[in-house]
């Protein structure tokens, strides 16, 4: 005899119904957009920019004057040649040795914050995944810093001690978030 077992026995992972259906209730939403990026993330633009000016006086005084014989078009080329590999050099270098700042700093913009009663999670409009995920019962409470006259301000999460999300202080630091007062609330419901 065949035994027809139930749909949830096909599961790869056992079948749980929760015992309250409520949905969960998003109580915080932001989407700093470009506050999001990094406060220093300016001045290592300012410095990459001058960086980038030297290189171009450099390549300047190279070329100019133009050219005239074949030694001044070989000095040019192998210089120039010579000043490329070395910015190359310098930026697969920077690359391989803090690969995911780059990527953070770029995906800042994007990132959507969400605090709902069960949770707080960090997401991407493109990844169904989110990028990070804290449930509640890791949330000590928060800290409201300096808040401008729009509401937007800094703010900490706390965590329990000895949370690996946290840093050295157990905390979890926002700059420039939207409505950080509200964030704040929606910490402590």
């Amino acid at each position: 005899m065949i035994e027809i077992l139930p749909p949830e026995a096909s599961l790869p992972a056992p079948y749980i119904r929760r015992l309250d259906a409520r949905a969960e209730e998003a109580r915080y939403v932001a989407r700093p957009g470009i506050r999001a990026i990094p406060a220093g993330s300016l001045t290592v633009f300012a410095f990459a920019a001058l960086q980038a000016w030297t290189l171009t006086i450099l390549l300047w005084a190279i070329w100019w004057p133009f050219p005239q014989s074949d030694t001044d078009w070989g000095f040019s080329l192998i210089a120039s040649a010579t000043l490329l590999v070395l910015v190359a050099g310098v930026v697969v270098l920077l690359l391989r040795r803090y690969p995911g700042f780059l990527l953070a700093v770029m995906r800042a913009p994007f990132i959507r914050l969400t605090v709902t009663d069960r949770r707080i999670l960090w997401t991407l409009p493109w990844m169904k995944a989110p990028l990070m995920e804290i449930r509640r019962d890791r949330v000590v409470g928060g800290i409201l810093g300096q808040v401008d006259a729009r509401g937007n301000g800094n703010a900490a999460l706390v965590l329990v001690p000895g949370d690996p999300s946290a840093d050295v202080d157990g905390n979890i630091h926002f700059d420039r978030l939207p409505d950080a007062a509200g964030f704040i609330a929606a910490l402590r419901g």
